[in-house]
């Protein structure tokens, strides 16, 4: 559903951010103005030094704004400070993302295609002018400078004593009483196991607690976030945070499907960075099966085929399949090709599809729900995007069936190991049924290993749906991943396992992240733009939409703020919108760019309590 430009908005006030208050005094010449993000300001002998920034429409004037981190959304309370002649001091292994903005988006726009990085692109739109960087072990202004990456990989906090009173400004490192404000960004490569950031499972964890562990041994009176209440018992709240993260963890390795891939010790060596030597408590493996003699493997895709001698592809991502199933048409193996099915958008399933597909004069099936991220990838930001969009589209509907030779194909829905999967589930005359789960699930779990893609928790659709829908398979069958050489069977005990588990991991998600609802902080991309990229003459108009998923309970009223490059022109908002409890809604933003050359995009957006400026961005390219 698509609405309208909404009326504006009054400011939204909360305890999680929104107004600016008036300065709190938490120390002797220490004020915090809490907002959207909290502004700490010091008084210091030769003007006033500024943490974070200042989120008032008026900033105090200061010498120095000191910055923990890079991220967008907490800069732009220091953005105004600099202008008005505070000079900037960034971590120093951050200063690229502060000076380098531009390159670095010029650099996404091709980057964003087949990402294994897995990184958060909340990157400034625009430059910002730096005096100074520093590193651990540093002082300025009478602070000291301790290396605390996790919420970014580079952070730093800074640390100070005042009349007895110890102060830790930890940026994003924590939440309130023991908490983070989400797990995605948290993905990351883990170097030390040769892991990449697709596969690390909201890695930089480890990293917090190593970091809080550090600030603990500083014997902090206070620690004050970027974000969120001032924590006046850090080491209840650094304990409670460990204990919370150390449980997600504890759940997610006990059905983790890559320990199918990477093994066991792999597993152990990655969980226990968050874990410790604490055991844990794997689901044992499921049933392997041998595929039957109509189904061919062929790197990671499928060929199923007929006895007529005509063949129906699972699935194409590489040169190499297409060279496969090339070789065994020249052979005479298989006549010819009649259609081509893809499990989900992932680079690795769709790459080839369409040339396949022209080779030999076919449709190429899939769920049509994902019709839209097939045909227009580049409109999208996701993990693993192919640049190649399918033409020869042939959606199909959920439960729909369709007759091929010896063969029924049922289609359906399946979100996954991604939230853009289908499912295909192929009934043989014999009786024998296999079906197409695409990468969701190995034989030691889930793959949900990846938090970019969306993998959505309970009652939201997602996995449970999955396992529910595996549960209502009947009959002679078993699921296949093209990634895993043999077929494989949950037992009914299995099945059972992996549902409880991931029921009970919403609580424990809740308990952790401090939303209405946890998928808010592992759903990424509940506020996004459409399209995510695209490309305009100087001076035309671009109809952007931002598209808001309302992951609560409750209806929620949405306002959204756009933000455009100097000399472009959009509604000056805040435009609002009324979503109900689990559903979606896309709010219209028309862009006129300006001159020409790459613009960034961005939109605050705010409901409840909540206010996240410059949180979401489109890249628009003006020719």
């Amino acid at each position: 559903m698509r609405i309208a430009l909404g009326t504006a908005a009054s400011s939204l006030v909360g305890s999680r951010g929104a107004r600016a208050t008036q300065p709190e005094q938490i120390a002797p010449g220490v004020s915090l103005v809490s907002g959207a993000v909290n502004g700490a300001l010091i008084d210091r002998p030769g003007g006033t030094v500024a943490i974070y920034g200042d989120p008032r429409d008026v900033p105090a004037a200061a010498k120095l704004v000191l910055f923990t981190h890079h991220r967008r959304d907490v800069v732009w309370a220091g953005k105004a400070m600099v202008r008005h002649g505070a000079q900037a001091v960034v971590p120093e292994a951050e200063k690229d993302l502060f000076t380098g903005a531009l390159e670095f988006w010029d650099k996404y726009r091709t980057k964003r295609f087949h990402d294994y990085a897995c990184q958060s692109s909340r990157v400034l739109a625009e430059p910002l002018a730096i005096a100074r960087t520093v590193r651990d072990g540093d002082a300025i202004e009478g602070l000291q400078v301790m290396d605390t990456p996790g919420y970014t990989r580079g952070a730093v906090s800074y640390l100070c004593e005042i009349e007895g009173k110890r102060i830790a400004f930890t940026g994003d490192l924590i939440y309130g009483d023991g908490r983070v404000l989400d797990l995605f960004s948290l993905q990351d490569a883990i170097p030390s196991v040769k892991e990449d950031g697709y596969h690390g499972y909201a890695a930089r964890a480890g990293d917090v607690l190593t970091s809080l562990q550090k600030i603990a041994a500083w014997k902090p009176d206070l620690l004050v976030p970027a974000r969120g209440p001032v924590i006046r018992d850090p080491v209840k709240a650094i304990d409670t945070l460990t204990q919370r993260l150390r449980a997600v963890f504890a759940s997610h390795f006990s059905i983790d499907a890559l320990r199918w891939y990477r093994g066991d010790d792999k597993i152990r060596a990655m969980a226990a960075r968050v874990l410790g030597q604490e055991s844990l408590d794997w689901m044992p493996m499921a049933e392997k099966v041998e595929l039957p003699e109509w189904v061919i493997p062929i790197t990671n895709s499928r060929l199923i085929v007929s006895g007529s001698g005509a063949g129906f592809l699972v699935d194409c991502g590489s040169q190499r399949v297409m060279n496969e199933v090339g070789r065994l048409h020249g052979e005479g193996r298989v006549k010819q090709l009649d259609g081509i099915y893809i499990t989900h958008y992932h680079d690795d399933h769709t790459d080839h599809a369409q040339a396949m597909a022209d080779q030999f004069h076919c449709p190429i099936y899939f769920c049509d729900k994902m019709r839209d991220i097939l045909e227009n990838p580049g409109a999208y930001k996701m993990p693993c995007l192919t640049s190649n969009p399918i033409r020869s589209s042939h959606p199909m509907k959920e439960g729909e069936r369709q007759k091929w030779n010896e063969f029924e194909f049922t289609y359906s829905y399946f979100p996954g190991q991604t939230l853009f999967h289908g499912g295909l589930l192929v009934r043989h005359n014999s009786g024998k049924s296999v079906f197409f789960a695409g990468d969701s699930f190995t034989p030691t779990g889930m793959d949900d290993y990846c938090l970019l893609n969306r993998n959505l928790l309970p009652p939201d659709e997602g996995y449970i749906d999955c396992l529910r829908r595996i549960q209502g398979l009947t009959g002679d069958y078993f699921l296949i991943n093209q990634h895993v050489a043999p077929g494989f069977r949950f037992s009914p005990a299995q099945l059972d396992f992996m549902i409880s588990n991931f029921t009970a991991r919403k609580e424990l998600m809740a308990a952790l992240l401090p939303w209405d609802d946890p998928n808010f902080g592992v759903d990424e991309q509940w506020a996004r733009f459409y399209p995510y990229a695209a490309e305009i003459g100087a001076g035309g108009r671009v109809d952007l939409e931002v598209i808001l998923r309302n992951h609560s309970p409750q209806r929620q009223v949405f306002s959204v703020t756009p933000h455009v490059p100097a000399g472009w022109h959009a509604p000056a908002g805040p435009l609002r919108v009324s979503i109900p409890p689990r559903g979606e809604r896309a709010m219209h933003v028309p862009v006129t760019a300006g001159a020409a050359g790459l613009g960034i995009v961005t939109a605050d957006i705010a409901f409840g309590n909540w206010d996240l400026r410059e949180w979401t961005e489109a890249m628009v390219a003006v020719r």
